[in-house]
């Protein structure tokens, strides 16, 4: 083995870790058994391959790469940083009697304790014995983000041959460490489930988007929800098409103001925004309570730094005649603006977050947000308030990462030292516009809901005419007019019905939301005794790696329509949900007003829909964690919304929850006082309630609807 070299302090040039390196380091250190090194093998053709030669190239090509003999250390202030410097491959050396004694003298050579703080998260070996040769790469887990293994090999040693059969094993290892990275799962195998671990439709985008970008490797949505682990993924997967040019990332300084159209999600929510009088129908009102306490300077220092970092969180919205500009606010002007406001003495929060979530943004004067804490008797809570036109589910989980991270370094008195810039917001809307409608992405959608149909409340056959009684009247501070008006309340998802719907869609090679979107719909047709159901949902509007960890609102409106007779079964109708969905995920960039325009031939109102029902999941719900802080894990957890309207008629909301490890599910509907009466609620809840229960009972998936929901 080669001499470590000199220690951490002495290198010239280092970097901040990042967050999934810092988590690995930290399970090394605390002795995790499941971090296995990852192997590629090479051969030496024997004779003609001399092994000094081999050695040589491969001292100069490491030396030429100070990330592949990178080092881990801690500064002064207690960050994780990576220290970087030209210097030789950890180079082990073995001479063998015979060459079949190669494989196991290269799992003892992985099995050596690391120490990455003086070794390299890369180990070659050369292992020699008279008749043969062969070169070994291996990898920490924490060198994820390196290339892989066998391309490094061909870089590093052209001589090296990799064996023909180790290619499956090559995008096996690609595929697995992208789901590792996008998992947060260090620990994750080639044999792990990636819904097990906590994938979701949103993280199988942004997988299957770098493995097309970073590798070239191309595998469809529906790939991952039929073959869920790396091992059954690798020999489906084919060659990626080019990848567009690099998008536009701005490093402009000083704070120049950024112009740009609205991007056509924008556009479609401002249409019903606009349609219902400017008020605080698509205010998000998040509402956080902290556990332990917390410095609110330093939360509104990382939220400052989150809006230098991601403008489209400090635009402003101004009309320009017929359209609408959004443009940033320099950030000497976000420190002069009344955003964010201190607790004082201990109050009653309940009426102040009312307040704040019906509050109603001057978008054109204001910033898109409100921060308020407040300090009460339980301890702190912050009122954490966002126009919807400024951001998504994605954009929040985005948003809570990057806030603890920028939490960890204000609180050490330092500023965050990101990665790298994000492409900004207002380059995708720009590059939108200057892209126009994709023809036929919105003819995919006529052609599937040209026969969808029409919306109607959801009330049993045998219901009463709807009645106003006075317990379902809208609030007396309520506008007459205000058509959103209603309610909301919680469906009760017990534990054990919700580990039935994950085995269920475990069963039935889907998703949680495929499962409970069939379980919902299949409630809501025979309630109601409907053949078919168009239902309205999200998707991410995002599909190209570029605009991954860009904040912003990108989410598009879809819908779909299912059928559920009698004698379905409901793995036939959650095979259905998924093929459906999957299908139209390329597509996901046209709104569906655009669509609802096309099929009336421009005769659609602005403030409703073709779908009287949407669902939607909120997956790995990240207002759920923790703020590194000084003296420990700050602990937070979020408040449901005391919610007063319903843009859409029927909202069914469904929470995936992970806290401290347990998988939770909870589902919040809202709904229309104009639609719906407190009979009506009751009715839906029950029948919610039973379908999920009959869903999650053992061998349900093959069973007929009328056998199961009688």
């Amino acid at each position: 083995m080669t001499e470590p070299g000199p220690p951490p302090d002495s290198l010239s040039h280092s970097r901040p870790a990042r967050p999934d390196e810092a988590r690995i380091w930290l399970a090394a250190q605390q002795g995790a058994t499941d971090l296995a090194p990852a192997i590629c093998t090479a051969t030496l053709p024997l004779p003609g391959c001399e092994p000094g030669a081999v050695i040589a190239a491969l001292v100069q090509g490491v030396l030429a790469r100070p990330e592949l003999t990178r080092r881990y250390h801690f500064d002064a202030r207690g960050a994780l940083r990576v220290a970087l410097a030209p210097r030789g491959p950890d180079l082990w050396l073995r001479a063998l009697r015979t060459a079949p004694e190669a494989e196991a003298a290269i799992a003892a050579v992985a099995a050596e304790p690391w120490d990455l703080a003086r070794g390299a998260p890369l180990r070659f070996m050369l292992a020699l014995a008279p008749e043969a040769a062969a070169l070994a790469l291996i990898r920490h887990p924490i060198a994820a983000d390196l290339p892989e293994s066998a391309a490094l090999l061909a870089a590093l040693a052209p001589q090296a041959q990799t064996e023909p059969a180790t290619d499956l094993a090559r995008i096996e290892a690609i595929i697995l460490n992208t789901f590792r990275a996008a998992l947060e799962a260090p620990q994750m195998t080639a044999a792990c489930d990636f819904f097990d671990l906590g994938g979701h439709s949103l993280v199988a985008t942004r997988v299957i988007g770098q493995l097309a970008a970073e590798h070239g490797l191309e595998l469809r949505f529906a790939d991952i929800f039929t073959h869920p682990t790396a091992a059954a993924l690798a020999p489906l997967a084919r060659s990626a098409p080019p990848q567009p040019a690099p998008v536009e990332i701005r490093r402009s300084a000083p704070d120049p103001v950024d112009r740009a159209p609205l991007s056509l999600a924008q556009q479609s929510l401002w249409k019903i925004h606009a349609a219902l009088g400017y008020g605080p129908a698509f205010n998000i009102p998040f509402v956080l309570r902290f556990l332990d306490p917390v410095d609110e300077t330093v939360f509104a220092a990382a939220v400052r730094d989150l809006l230098e970092r991601h403008p489209a969180l400090r635009s402003r919205f101004r009309p320009e005649g017929d359209t609408v500009l959004q443009e940033t606010v320099p950030m000497a002007e976000v420190d002069r603006l009344d955003w964010f406001r201190a607790s004082g003495p201990v109050i009653d929060a309940t009426p102040v977050l009312a307040a704040e979530a019906g509050h109603v943004f001057d978008l054109a004067q204001e910033l898109p947000l409100r921060l308020r804490f407040l300090r009460t008797i339980e301890g702190q809570i912050l009122s954490f308030l966002f126009h919807h036109v400024v951001l998504d589910e994605w954009s929040v989980n985005l948003m809570m990462a990057e806030l603890a991270r920028a939490y960890a370094a204000r609180a050490a008195g330092q500023a965050p030292d990101w990665a790298g810039p994000v492409a900004p917001f207002h380059a995708f809307a720009r590059a939108q516009a200057r892209a126009g409608i994709d023809a036929r992405a919105l003819e995919h959608w006529v052609t599937a809901l040209r026969d969808a149909p029409p919306p109607q409340p959801i009330r049993a056959p045998g219901a009463a005419p709807r009645s106003a009684a006075p317990e379902d009247a809208a609030p007396e501070d309520a506008a007459p007019e205000d058509a959103t008006a209603g309610g909301w309340c919680e469906i009760a998802v017990p534990p054990a019905v919700c580990a039935g719907l994950h085995a269920l869609a475990k069963t039935c090679s889907a998703s949680l939301f495929h499962t409970v979107y069939a379980a919902i719909s299949v409630a809501l047709q025979r309630l109601a005794g409907l053949e078919a159901l168009t239902i309205g949902t999200s998707a991410a509007g995002r599909t190209d790696p570029a605009w991954f960890d860009t904040i912003g609102y990108f989410t598009t409106v879809t819908a779909h329509c299912l059928r559920a007779p009698g004698d379905a079964t409901p793995r036939a109708l959650i095979t259905a949900v998924r093929d459906q969905i999957t299908a139209s995920m390329p597509h996901s960039e046209i709104p569906i007003d655009l669509v609802e325009a096309a099929l009336s031939g421009g005769t659609a109102p602005l403030d409703a829909h073709m779908f009287e029902v949407f669902i939607q999941i909120h997956a790995q719900n990240r207002l759920n964690g923790a703020l590194p802080g000084p003296q420990g894990p700050i602990r937070f957890r979020q408040v449901d919304p005391d919610k007063a309207g319903s843009v859409l008629g029927l909202q069914f909301e469904v929470v995936e929850d992970v806290i401290e490890g347990d998988r939770g599910l909870r589902v919040m509907m809202s709904y229309r006082h104009a639609h719906y009466d407190a009979a009506d609620v009751a009715a839906l809840v029950a029948a919610v309630g039973r379908s999920f229960a009959a869903f999650a009972r053992a061998g349900a998936a093959d069973r007929p609807l009328d056998a199961l929901l009688p």
